[in-house]
C-alpha cells in the first residue's frame, strides 16, 4: 500500500545548505523562490528523494493551535520538527500506485486516496492527524498541491499524497556521482513494529533495524564517487551503498 517517498532532514539554514551539498557535487533544487525558501530537494532518477528544510523561530508560535486544527499527533511531529538537532528526523511515505491522474480530477483522486488510506490504518488501530493540504510556489511560479497525515507513535514515518504535478525531473545529474538512494537504514524501537508493519511490511529501500529509538540512522548512496566532507551534511549521515541486513 505505502513505500518510501523521501527522507528528511531539518537544517537550521536552506540556504547554507544548499551551497554545502552544492559544493559537495550535489545537485539541489529549491522548493520555492530562494530568497524565501524554507525547502530544497535533492531528486535522483527513481526511488526516494532528499528534502532539506528549516522550521524559523517565528513560525514554532504556530504549532500549538495547528496541533488542535489537525490532531495532536500533527503538533508532536511539528514541535519534532521545530527543536529537533540537524539531521535525518524522519521518513514520507507515500501510495505506491503510480496511476495517479493529474490536473483537477487528479487534485481529488489524490486526496481521496490519501483518505482512504488514512481510514484503513485507523481501522487498523494506528492514531493519525487529520488530512492536512499544503502547497508551495516553486521557482518558476508552478504550484505544486500535495495532502499528507501524521501517524502515531511519534518516529513512524508520516505519510504524503503524491505530488500534483509531478516534481521528479526526468534527468538529473549529480557531479560527485550518486545516481539513487539504495537504502534507508532506520532503527525501530521494540514497540513500535507492529505499527511499523500497518504502514509498511516491505519496501524496497527502507532497512530496519533493531534499536532503542524509532528513528533513520544512515542513508545510502550509490554512485558516489567522492567522499562527503561531515561538515558540510548538516547531521546527514551517508554511506557508499552496500547490502545492508535488516530485521
Amino acid at each position: 500500500m505505502l513505500k518510501c517517498s523521501h527522507i528528511l532532514c531539518r537544517v537550521d539554514n536552506v540556504a547554507d545548505v544548499v551551497r554545502n551539498y552544492e559544493a559537495l557535487g550535489f545537485t539541489v533544487q529549491w522548493g520555492s523562490a530562494p530568497k524565501r525558501a524554507l525547502n530544497a530537494f535533492i531528486w535522483f532518477e527513481e526511488g526516494p528523494f532528499i528534502e532539506l528544510f528549516q522550521i524559523p523561530k517565528s513560525l514554532t508560535f504556530f504549532i500549538p493551535p495547528l496541533g488542535l486544527l489537525f490532531g495532536r499527533a500533527a503538533g508532536r511531529r511539528w514541535a519534532y520538527w521545530a527543536k529537533v538537532q540537524e539531521g535525518w528526523c524522519d521518513v514520507a511515505l507515500e501510495p505506491d500506485d503510480s496511476a495517479t491522474v493529474h490536473g483537477d480530477a487528479g487534485s481529488v483522486g489524490r486526496v481521496e486516496q490519501l483518505a482512504a488510506i488514512r481510514q484503513s490504518l485507523r481501522r487498523s488501530g494506528l492514531k493519525t492527524s487529520r488530512l492536512i493540504h499544503g502547497s508551495r510556489t516553486r521557482p518558476d511560479n508552478v504550484k505544486v498541491s500535495y495532502s499528507l497525515f501524521a501517524t502515531e507513535p511519534l518516529g513512524l514515518p508520516f505519510v504524503v499524497s503524491l505530488y500534483d504535478p509531478p516534481q521528479r525531473p526526468e534527468k538529473i545529474r549529480h557531479s560527485n556521482g550518486a545516481t539513487g538512494i539504495e537504502w534507508v537504514r532506520m532503527g525501530i524501537a521494540a514497540e513500535h513494529r507492529s505499527a511499523m508493519r500497518l504502514l509498511v511490511e516491505e519496501d524496497r529501500w527502507l532497512r530496519l533495524v533493531n534499536a532503542p529509538q524509532t528513528k533513520v540512522l544512515e542513508v545510502g548512496l550509490a554512485g558516489l564517487q567522492a567522499s562527503l566532507e561531515g561538515s558540510r551534511l548538516h547531521g546527514a549521515v551517508f554511506k557508499p551503498a552496500v547490502q545492508v541486513t535488516g530485521v
